[in-house]
């Protein structure tokens, strides 16, 4: 009984954070869709369907070239500090802007190297990001590591390894990336 609650645990975990990205996603469409709905039925006499995707897709772009500019850059740092100040608010926005900034920089600093770990248990290995090359606080050398999910790395383990357990992978970081995205259909020498 105590393995198929495990099991349930684990599948739990790695389920929730992909059907909360698609359901986020879904209602981020399905609201533009339903505020534009009236207008387009009004004016065109019909409902044109996907133009909520559509419409979202120009707004993440359209927010990527005004926050490269100065004036944008601005207005983002006064946001930023405005719901850094929202109590609840302020602290989700800080764990989220952090693992975005992780995955997304350009900077591979966060991300040191790629490693293989035997995790969750002995004789499973998963793929892994050296996050610091030292954790002070054990008597032992030890890693600090991100254990991302697939397909949605934005999510996973925060494990402290020792360092003679850990096999570091001639493998880049952005390659170590997409073999996670890609569930290991790409392999770090594609």
């Amino acid at each position: 009984m105590k393995r198929l609650a495990s099991f349930f645990l684990t599948g739990l975990a790695t389920l929730l954070p992909i059907v909360i990205s698609i359901y986020l996603v879904y209602l981020v469409f399905s609201v533009i869709d339903n505020l534009l709905n009236p207008f387009l039925t009004k004016y065109l006499g019909q409902v044109v369907p996907g133009l909520g995707f559509l419409l979202t897709i120009l707004i993440v772009v359209l927010v990527g070239m005004i926050s490269t500019n100065f004036i944008g850059k601005k207005f983002v740092y006064w946001s930023e500090i405005l719901l850094y100040r929202v109590p609840l608010l302020g602290k989700i926005y800080s764990t989220v802007r952090s693992i975005t900034d992780s995955i997304f920089s350009s900077n591979k600093g966060s991300f040191s190297k790629v490693a293989l770990v035997e995790f969750p248990r002995k004789g499973i290995y998963s793929l892994g990001f050296i996050t610091n090359d030292n954790f002070p606080y054990l008597d032992e050398d030890a890693y600090t590591i991100f254990i991302p999910t697939t397909p949605n790395p934005t999510s996973g383990w925060f494990i402290i390894m020792p360092k003679e357990d850990v096999k570091i992978l001639d493998m880049p970081v952005d390659k170590g990336i997409e073999m996670v995205i890609s569930a290991g259909m790409i392999n770090g020498n594609n």
